[in-house]
């Protein structure tokens, strides 16, 4: 595997974690804000490095699965969120002893 195949590896972890981060606090505007700024930066690579045209097939194919990446970690991280709350709320209290 080359360096730049683990760069782009590397970087799209990054998102998908800064992606469920949002979905862990439930920051929809958050991640509405890394969603774009995801896109922009996966379509600027696409233009300059691959030599894609932005309406293309294959660009949109890939802009698409991005999102679909990205909502499925902000679903991720939701759903943790949301039992890591349910678990803290259902602790029972501290004995007193």
């Amino acid at each position: 595997m080359s360096g730049v195949v683990m760069i782009l590896i590397a970087v799209l972890a990054v998102w998908m974690l800064a992606c469920a981060w949002c979905g862990f606090y439930v920051r929809f505007l958050r991640f509405l804000a890394v969603l774009i700024a995801g896109l922009a930066l996966n379509m600027v690579w696409m233009m300059t490095a691959l030599d894609a045209k932005p309406f293309e097939p294959n660009a949109i194919m890939a802009l698409a699965a991005a999102v679909l990446y990205a909502v499925s970690a902000f679903g991720g991280g939701y759903l943790v969120g949301r039992m890591v709350r349910q678990f803290r709320q259902s602790r029972a209290p501290d004995a007193q002893v």
